[in-house]
């Protein structure tokens, strides 16, 4: 086919220019149209295309009527004898039009899929997707199967051109260069910057076996005001990317933003800056609805290689709320005050697409904020805070958070700060809340008592539900002025485990989680366990079992650090009402008279003990008391027996006073020691 570069005449009419879009729908059928062309054009018109073209679009004769359809079709004009221009006489041209439909449409490499593989021996086929004004256009490979690279380099290759001239040239540089097959693409969809995008498909005439059937793929022209953020651009010359937008009477409370060159790849090594001013009383609320970010998508690190967004609370980058990276959905973040700070960083990796993302101006229910219902379905885990925080929270509120967990399981709540207004009167040494800002917790829902009540600023320690029922009360008192008091920030979290960590926990009827776990020697010889809920403070009225099963022949040592158990009586007498420890070698209910239970504070050193065979019982018991923090257990699987087991430590030592005298363990505890000794060691030997 022989081509020649075409010229339309100031004096052209819209029947010459309808005619030239009837040629160009031909060529978009494969038609020849080597006959078409001398109709069409006289030779007398055969001129400087370029320049005569665009005078004419630039200054069109007044008796011209420039419609709609003349300007795309001068458009195209452009883009098809450029290209043809291009590519010589042995390139073949497919135009793809918008014609104001938003359904995808195909395209595809010759032969595809009716033959098995596509032509050896193609120069170029030069496939071009034009939009209207204001459009971008999307394609997506649905499948693609190039021959591969060899030595580095695409012998068969599709060239994309994604820049914003309507046509190619000898001067046109491509973006990307691809071959392979569909994995070995950068990415499956590709976005124009204006509104055009051109594939050149190349094969070389060596023949070979051919098994590579090509690349099929659809197209779509999008409106291009999609992509185009609601923030007002910053003046260049202070930053090259970033926004502002101020939320008044005059602006809409809703809006977007998209990462630079979006929906195109950002660019490496971008800073862009968002700042969102809301009016007081309101917060800001940001949704990420796309998000492809270049680096580590296991762990968000600040590094040449991560590509990151981190979201500030306020205007100056001090609270950071999110830190975000890697792809895929982020839940809604919302500010705590009326001001927000997103910022992101591109670092030199292989870019991608980047993010778009919505924001909102809420104004405050403080109401709705404060009182809420959370249950395990809705919520399994989250964080409150209080009113406005990290700012000052206002006076005269309460705000009540109910926890219902499912039967079986409980409560965990960990504050992470803690800063309550003291009035005048407050005095850190007696530590009366009553008259304060306080934050308190309930465990009994027919009990309209509080179990604990904090104020000030000092963190309380963690915290766990007795049953599967928890309240947390705050209350601001009416004093005007909270001075620099931020206020509160907890984490919550339904647990089935006790907040108990190791070991295999049981489970009773209807599959209802009991604090009954068990260390297995085959497993694992030496590991921790702990009280429910370390190092916070344990909860009331549970019972915990740990059961130890060692290996033939091997005994249990346990060592309790940190041991603060439940409060003694003046009887020195551990058990009974109070919180207790004890250890058995029996599997069956009872005591074992030859270990004590033990309660109190003590020193590792006085907590160890040793079973006198291969399965060891440590029981835990709490009563009506949130006070202390458990313990952190140790244990090691050994071989042999120890036929006398450490005693017992005296009352004065469990109290923390020293005797006056040295004093060993009385005739009383060793003998019933070595009676439960002998016992324990004839029902293992039994039992074996």
């Amino acid at each position: 086919m022989q081509w020649k570069t075409v010229v339309i005449p100031p004096t052209a009419t819209v029947q010459q220019l309808q005619g030239f879009q009837d040629l160009l729908s031909s060529v978009a059928l494969n038609r020849k149209v080597e006959d078409k062309l001398p109709r069409i054009v006289p030779e007398t018109i055969v001129h400087d295309f370029r320049r005569v073209l665009g005078d004419l679009m630039i200054r069109p004769p007044k008796d011209l009527n420039m419609t709609e359809n003349v300007l795309q079709t001068l458009f195209l004009l452009q883009t098809f004898f450029l290209s043809v221009d291009l590519i010589g006489p042995r390139c073949d041209c497919v135009v793809y039009q918008s014609t104001g439909q938003r359904d995808a449409l195909t395209f595809h490499s010759p032969n595809y899929p009716t033959a098995p593989n596509y032509p050896r021996g193609i120069v170029c086929i030069l496939l071009s997707f034009i939009g209207d004004r204001n459009e971008t256009v999307e394609i997506t490979f649905i499948d693609f199967n190039l021959r591969p690279k060899e030595n580095n380099t695409c012998k068969d290759f599709l060239k994309l051109y994604l820049d914003e001239q309507a046509a190619v040239n000898e001067n046109s540089v491509h973006e990307y260069e691809l071959c392979g097959d569909k994995s070995s693409l950068p990415q499956k969809t590709f976005y124009s910057r204006g509104r055009s995008i051109h594939l050149e498909f190349h094969t070389e005439s060596v023949v070979i076996s051919n098994p590579y059937k090509g690349f099929i793929g659809k197209y779509s022209f999008i409106d291009s005001s999609e992509f185009q953020t609601t923030m007002t651009r910053v003046s260049r010359d202070v930053s090259p990317c970033s926004y502002i937008d101020r939320h008044s009477n005059d602006t809409h409370s809703k809006g977007r933003f998209f990462s630079p060159s979006y929906p195109q790849n950002y660019p490496s090594w971008s800073d862009c800056s968002y700042q969102f001013f809301g009016r007081p009383g309101e917060v800001v609320k940001l949704t990420f609805q796309v998000l492809q970010l270049a680096g580590n998508t296991t762990s968000c690190n600040k590094d040449q290689y991560q590509d990151y967004i981190e979201v500030y609370d306020g205007v100056n980058k001090t609270e950071r709320i999110a830190f975000i990276c890697g792809n895929g959905g982020v839940p809604s973040i919302r500010s705590r005050t009326n001001y927000l700070t997103v910022h992101f960083h591109s670092g030199q990796n292989i870019n991608m697409k980047g993010f778009a993302a919505t924001y909102e101006y809420l104004i405050i229910d403080i109401a709705a904020e404060c009182n809420k219902n959370i249950t395990q379905a809705s919520s399994p885990e989250g964080t409150i805070c209080s009113p406005r925080y990290s700012h000052p929270y206002p006076a005269d509120i309460t705000c009540t958070y109910d926890f219902y967990a499912n039967p079986g399981e409980r409560v965990q709540i960990k504050f992470t700060h803690f800063n309550l207004y003291k009035s005048k009167i407050y005095s850190e040494v007696n530590g009366d809340c009553k008259l304060e800002d306080s934050v308190s917790i309930f465990i009994y829902e027919d009990y309209d008592e509080a179990t604990a009540m904090f104020c000030g600023d000092t963190l309380p320690l963690q915290f766990m539900s007795a049953n599967n029922w928890m309240r947390v009360r705050f209350v601001s008192n009416p004093s005007p002025g909270k001075g620099q008091a931020s206020g509160f920030e907890f984490q919550y979290k339904f647990r089935k485990d006790f907040g108990i960590t190791t070991g295999l926990q049981s489970f009773g009827d209807r599959n209802r989680p009991l604090c009954h776990f068990t260390y297995n020697s085959k497993m694992q010889k030496v590991g921790n366990f702990t009280s429910p809920n370390y190092p916070g403070v344990y909860p009331s009225v549970t019972n915990c079992q740990y059961v130890f099963r060692g290996e033939r022949g091997e005994r249990v040592t346990i060592t309790m650090d940190n041991f603060d158990v439940g409060l003694r009586s003046e009887t020195n007498v551990c058990g009974g009402q109070n919180d207790h420890v004890t250890f058995t070698c029996y599997s069956h209910e009872g005591p074992d008279k030859g270990f004590q239970p033990i309660c109190g504070v003590m020193q590792s050193l006085l907590t160890k003990r040793v079973s006198d065979g291969e399965y060891f019982r440590v029981l835990m018991t709490s009563n009506d008391n949130y006070e202390h923090t458990g313990f952190l257990g140790r244990y090691e699987f050994g071989k042999g027996y120890n036929v006398f087991a450490p005693t017992t430590p005296s009352p004065e030592t469990l109290s923390g006073r020293e005797s006056s005298s040295p004093r060993g363990p009385s005739l009383d505890v060793i003998s019933a020691t070595l009676l439960g000794l002998l016992v324990c060691f004839y029902m293992n030997t039994a039992m074996s």
